[in-house]
């Protein structure tokens, strides 16, 4: 008989995480270094605002909108300056602007079996593990794993 295994048991506690004040290219070389594709973007107080994956970084650091693409139109002199402030290097654009904010959570003490239904539902790769408001690890596919070869 299988015991019954949460998702503190096999999480990452210490990810790798950004603030939504880190430039595009920052958050590129976090990535690159802790050899992760994501990473969760939290406040001041350790609440999950979003993720960024590297493929967005990536994207972000090699195009930037027009006004067009934006649906942005600048009929006077004063609209223009919201176009001069935008960044002339996209790679100094903030992840707060470019994260998802659409994130899978689940508690500590949710079950594997969950989690792992959670992240085949929704084509997922990890979900982060949330403990009273605050990150507290993430949980990869490839850590649920670990209660497949326990169990073959």
């Amino acid at each position: 008989m299988v015991r019954r295994r949460v998702v503190s048991e096999l999480m990452k506690p210490a990810p790798l995480v950004l603030h939504p004040g880190a430039t595009v290219r920052q958050a590129q070389r976090q990535l690159a270094r802790h050899k992760v594709n994501e990473a969760p973007v939290l406040d001041g107080a350790g609440r999950v605002l979003g993720v960024v994956t590297a493929q967005e970084l990536m994207r972000c650091s090699s195009e930037r909108p027009s006004a067009l693409e934006t649906g942005s139109f600048y009929s006077d002199e004063s609209e223009y300056a919201e176009l001069g402030s935008l960044p002339d290097d996209p790679g100094e654009t903030p992840v707060g602007e470019v994260m998802e904010m659409r994130v899978a959570k689940v508690a500590p003490d949710t079950g594997v079996a969950i989690a792992a239904n959670i992240l085949r539902e929704r084509g997922l790769q990890r979900l982060l593990v949330v403990d009273r408001g605050r990150l507290v690890g993430v949980l990869s596919a490839l850590d649920l794993l670990r209660v497949v070869e326990e169990v073959c």
